[in-house]
């Protein structure tokens, strides 16, 4: 049957959205995300009806066709999708696998430009060590409701590609990587996804490199931390209790049908 669809895209982590009562199956969400014989994305997002009082739920399938609980640049790009298509303002309440968030869109000359999430507590898990090849790896393990471990010793995409799998694969469950250099007020950041790969942009994975570069000591002050991607930067603010805010634009590029 023929699936209405939107691409959107959060600094280049791009997504399909769908609407529906129910999430559809994996190995469509599969196809859907082949950048070759499909529409090509780094996600698809489920728009699915609310359970607990929110505009609505997301759910959201990797491109190999697991599920995350949490997603920081697909939320953004969902508020935005409910403020468009549902004419939302204000704040808008986004449920997900790991609680409900609370979006906030801003609006331009243009429609809407930015979202910020109340993206909830973040928990640090303490450090872990990983021994990849010859290499031992020092690890802070935060959790932004789903898993992440940062290491804050360069933000090299080589190395990421290497170590980022070898890492993912030692974590039952998986695991998000993020390498990055902390230093004034602003991190460097690529980040290996948990079923997904070097991505562009990982908004739950800027989210811990943030609170992780101020656990450690590595920046200035507690005040908003710029974390610059691949696909360009992000705005996060961590406050005294952990309380994380996000801050980004989401881009809608096109809407569709398709029979995959």
């Amino acid at each position: 049957m023929a699936l209405h669809f939107w691409k959107y895209h959060g600094l280049g982590n791009d997504f399909v959205v769908v609407e529906g009562g129910a999430p559809m199956a994996p190995a469509r969400a599969v196809a859907i995300c082949d950048r070759h014989r499909g529409i090509g994305a780094d996600g698809v997002l489920g728009v699915l009806p609310a359970r607990d009082g929110g505009a609505a739920r997301m759910h959201i399938f990797n491109p190999d066709g697991s599920v995350a609980a949490m997603c920081g640049n697909g939320i953004r790009c969902v508020a935005r999708h409910l403020a468009e298509t549902r004419a939302l303002d204000g704040e808008i309440v986004v449920e997900t696998d790991s609680g409900p968030r609370t979006c906030t869109v801003h609006r331009g000359p243009a429609g809407v430009d930015s979202v910020t999430v109340e993206m909830g507590r973040a928990r640090i898990e303490g450090t872990q060590e990983f021994v990849v090849g010859v290499e031992r790896v020092r690890t802070l393990r935060v959790s932004m409701g789903n898993p992440h471990a940062v290491i804050l010793d360069g933000p090299d995409a080589a190395r990421a590609g290497v170590l980022g799998p070898a890492i993912e694969a030692l974590v039952p469950g998986g695991v998000n990587v993020g390498f990055g250099r902390a230093a004034g007020s602003s991190v460097d950041l690529v980040v290996w996804e948990r079923g997904a790969g070097l991505t562009e942009a990982c908004g739950t994975g800027a989210c811990a490199a943030a609170v992780a570069a101020l656990h450690e000591g590595r920046l200035d002050g507690s005040g908003p931390v710029t974390v610059r991607l691949p696909g360009g930067a992000l705005e996060i603010t961590v406050g005294p209790d952990l309380a994380v805010r996000m801050k980004g634009p989401a881009e809608k590029v096109f809407e569709g049908e398709t029979e995959l």
